[in-house]
């Protein structure tokens, strides 16, 4: 069951936030890196936290490391539905504004050394806000902020390596996932679908699905106190998993 206290390390990936990337990548590496971090610091097991694509790699580790991993929270995942999204756009019209962003990532790409420059003119302006709006179940009750800090992290190069990686990956591995899983998905979500949970939810055996009410992708910016939330719904499920029959 989870501990009522223990460490929490946030790492940024490889290619993301401060950390140095190798491009292209896959997830099965992205995965790698990130247990090796956790054994590096001397941790034997872990509990994981994912959002997005973040989700993928916490799924992808708990397969790979049946053994250290304890139980899975699997935040507003990318994986199924934006996978097939990539490989085949026209029979997914739904995923318009994933692969508009794919799109946008590419021509930042392009820009090089001007995209971030253009970025900051963009949220100034307010374009920024009307840009991501739809990944928010209420984009105007978010402070300027939010947005500065986005267009800050955007990483062109390695959104395009992870949905070339997304595109490759076998989510059929996570058959072997023995650890309790969260599946949770905002309720105005337009990267990860209804439909998303469970075709998901299929794949584990030791799953539950939540909805967080009134909320987009970004679920730890918009209701962070119902994202909190989830480690008591992980909680609630390692106990039921270690429960005697």
């Amino acid at each position: 069951m989870l501990p009522d206290t223990c460490d929490h390390v946030m790492i940024d990936l490889p290619g993301w936030g401060e950390s140095p990337g190798m491009l292209p990548f896959t997830v099965e590496q992205q995965g790698r890196a990130v247990a090796e971090v956790l054994r590096g610091l001397n941790y034997r097991s872990w509990y994981l936290f994912g959002h997005s694509m973040g989700a993928v790699l916490a799924l992808d580790i708990a397969a790979s490391h049946p053994e250290e991993t304890h139980a899975v929270v699997a935040l507003s995942p990318t994986a199924l539905t934006a996978g097939a999204a990539l490989k085949h756009p026209l029979r997914h019209p739904s995923m318009a504004p994933l692969l508009g962003m794919f799109g946008l990532m590419f021509i930042l790409r392009i820009l090089g050394r001007a995209a971030p420059w253009l970025l900051r003119r963009a949220e100034r302006a307010g374009l920024l806000r009307l840009v991501l709006g739809p990944f928010f179940a209420a984009p105007s009750d978010l402070q300027r902020p939010v947005f500065a800090d986005l267009a800050l992290d955007a990483r062109p190069a390695s959104f395009i390596a992870a949905a070339h990686a997304l595109k490759k990956y076998d989510a059929g591995t996570w058959h072997s996932i023995t650890a309790p899983v969260v599946l949770a998905r905002g309720s105005k979500d337009i990267f990860t679908p209804p439909g998303e949970l469970r075709s998901l939810a299929a794949l584990m055996p030791h799953s539950q699905s939540v909805v967080l009410n009134r909320t987009g992708h970004f679920a730890q910016i918009e209701n962070p106190a119902e994202t909190a939330g989830l480690m008591t719904a992980l909680r609630a499920a390692s106990k039921t998993l270690d429960a005697p029959d």
